[in-house]
């Protein structure tokens, strides 16, 4: 089985627990291992998004055909009328492409990717130990914190439970608990050590450290999955 069968099974809940175990021992150790499975993760949550973007296009098309085969079609109306008919399709249109343009071009410092915990449905059963990677795979951060300060606390060898606590710590709106953690993971070599300068940064930035924010968000390399969002966060601290 290749890296990237490998990836696929451990995130399908496929792999014995043996397999799982060390897999995700590779995982937490092995930048390039890290690497790839952030590569596919990214490749899956743009594939979902321009999914679900294609399936909204049906809709709008739906909704903006109508309107503009009545009031575009050259039949004569009420010149008042119509003009406010027009501002209002026109409007219509306009908020429709800037939600497209917002599904394929996310910007902005606080829309960066996060890449899902991994494994955590074994055979398609959720165990208890995974209950917070569950809740922070669905973005229920508030719910998901008491788990992950749990696992972080009680495993504190353990570089990726840290680094969803901090994350989960920062999606939570408490910065200046998550920095630490994330200064942390920067002091020794991990799968996760670079990934930790981008949120060190971003958390510095939303405590007003914003020379200790230039300097994290600089060792970000150009390799790393969050590099785009560093140098968007240092043009905001020009």
């Amino acid at each position: 089985m290749n890296l990237y069968e490998q990836i696929e099974a451990y995130i399908s809940g496929t792999l014995s627990s043996t397999e799982r175990a060390d897999f995700e021992q590779l995982l937490a150790n092995d930048p390039e291992v890290k690497k790839a499975y952030d590569n596919w993760q990214e490749t899956a949550a743009i594939v979902e998004k321009h999914e679900t973007a294609a399936k909204q296009v049906p809709e709008l098309r739906s909704l903006l055909e109508p309107l503009t085969r009545e009031h575009f079609s050259g039949k004569p109306a009420a010149t008042v009328r119509q003009g406010r008919v027009r501002k209002l399709v026109l409007a219509a249109v306009a908020a429709a492409a800037v939600l497209l343009l917002f599904l394929f071009n996310p910007a902005g410092i606080d829309r960066y990717p996060v890449t899902p915990m991994p494994n955590v449905v074994v055979r398609g059963a959720a165990s208890q130990d995974k209950e917070g990677g569950r809740l922070f795979n669905e973005a229920q951060y508030d719910k998901a914190l008491p788990y992950l300060k749990r696992d972080a606390t009680a495993n504190p060898d353990d570089v990726m439970a840290a680094f969803y606590y901090g994350v989960c710590l920062l999606k939570t709106g408490k910065p200046a608990d998550a920095l630490p953690v994330f200064e942390q993971l920067l002091q020794n070599s991990s799968a996760f050590q670079e990934d930790s300068y981008f949120f060190a940064a971003l958390c510095a930035y939303k405590t007003s450290k914003k020379e200790l924010a230039k300097q994290y968000a600089t060792a970000v390399p150009p390799s790393n999955l969050y590099y785009k969002n560093a140098q968007r966060l240092l043009k905001k601290l020009k």
